[in-house]
């Protein structure tokens, strides 16, 4: 009997729903998608709780009546500078007398590596182990193997809980319940770079509306996560101020004549602001736009370039710089990239098998909840179904549920 489940992205600009259908196999089918303008965000998080709701309820409907289904559950994407990730290890001695390597094992040292606990106010919202090692030796699967100290850690993210309960909110005065929340760049991450990029080492950089979200791979595993609270409204906000234009001409102009490089004299064309040469509309120069657009990007991958600091190291990047999410579409963006992070930056494909119409930027994130939600994250040894206590078990203080237990 297959499933259905839903993926839930709560943008800036936008609020995306994806309906998923999971076969018996495991397969899993895009059935249903829908996006309502979002009026209820400012830079990743919730500002005004009913037009957020409003705004997923209404693409939530217009899935669910496009696959011609119900949705059972949903994966919700997690963004915001609210949001901070540290690095947790622990470790445990192998207890049997033969010195084989069991389940528990790995299960205590999963345990000590998530015994610290986040600060007040504050809860983990996604855990993302990284390599597992058997004395100094990384292994995929050390059970049944012979050895003395098992050593695994996790890239783990905690968040304020009243930006997390909103989000939250939204999903359950829908009547649905959330079955995980993922990080928006790891999700973006798995639809866009695939497993050898991933081991090869790279980063992906998902520019919304509203934020930068990113995360780095090393040697197939998350190394680091962030956000960055500048995205393209923010570039709408400057050719608003600098052209002397309302913000909705402003995005027109960015949308039909924006790219990050500048123009040479010589190529500074005018272009309409309404677009119909009536009374009221007027020309800019193209120049003037590409000169702003240069200004905020460069500044947006300069702030980058400090946040990662000595992770932009080439020989750890093998796979390169990748760009997704809607303002990745800025012609010339990559160029500017690669410029000010000394690095081989590209925009991000899709892999195939993807329809044109839902292989866009913008949908990396929506997308990229399903298949990593779907994914089997749990140790070896453990069956996923023994992991998955579920977001009550995670987060269950939250909702005032009783304390959370992972």
């Amino acid at each position: 009997m297959s499933k259905i489940i839903g993926a839930v992205e709560i943008g800036t600009s936008s609020a995306k729903a994806l309906v998923g259908e999971v076969g018996e196999s495991g397969s899993l089918s895009i059935v249903g998608m829908a996006t309502r303008q979002n009026e209820g965000m400012r830079k990743g998080e919730i500002m005004d709780f009913r037009k957020a709701a409003t705004a997923v309820h209404a693409a939530l409907e217009e899935a669910e009546k496009m696959s011609g289904t119900t949705v059972d559950s949903i994966y919700l994407a997690q963004t915001g500078a609210h949001l901070k990730g540290q690095m947790l290890r622990g470790s445990a001695s192998v207890v049997s007398s033969d010195n084989r390597v069991t389940a528990d094992d790995l299960k205590r040292a999963s345990m000590e590596a998530k015994r610290r606990q986040p600060d007040e106010r504050r809860s983990y919202v996604h855990h993302v182990r990284t390599p597992i090692i058997l004395d100094k030796k990384v292994v995929d699967d050390p059970v049944g193997m012979l050895g003395n100290n098992i050593d695994l850690g996790y890239w783990s993210i905690d968040g304020d809980d009243k930006a997390i309960q909103m989000g939250l909110h939204v999903i359950s005065n829908y009547s649905l319940e959330v079955d995980d929340l993922i990080l928006s760049s790891i999700a973006s991450a798995t639809m866009v770079a695939g497993p050898d990029l991933r081991r090869a080492g790279t980063i992906v950089l998902d520019l919304g509306a509203g934020v930068t979200d990113f995360v780095v791979y090393r040697q197939g595993y998350v190394a680091y996560s962030g956000v960055i609270p500048v995205g393209g409204d923010h570039i709408t906000g400057d050719l608003s101020m600098g052209l002397r234009v309302l913000e909705p001409y402003a995005e027109k102009l960015k949308l039909e004549y924006g790219q990050a490089m500048p123009l040479k004299d010589e190529q500074s064309e005018d272009v309409w602001i309404i677009g119909n040469k009536t009374i009221g509309d007027r020309s800019v120069p193209r120049k003037a736009i590409a000169d702003i657009i240069h200004v905020r990007v460069t500044e947006l991958f300069e702030i980058i370039s400090k946040e990662l600091g000595p992770l932009l190291d080439e020989n750890e990047l093998k796979g390169g710089i990748l760009l997704t999410g809607g303002g990745s579409r800025l012609q010339g963006i990559e160029t500017v990239a690669s410029q000010v992070l000394g690095q081989n930056v590209r925009k991000a494909p899709f892999p195939p098998g993807i329809t044109p119409e839902l292989a866009q930027p913008e949908n990396a994130t929506v997308l990229g909840l399903l298949h990593y939600g779907l994914e089997d994250h749990s140790l070896p040894g453990q069956k996923k179904v023994d992991q998955d206590v579920g977001l009550l078990g995670k987060i269950g203080r939250i909702v005032g549920i009783g304390p959370a237990n992972e």
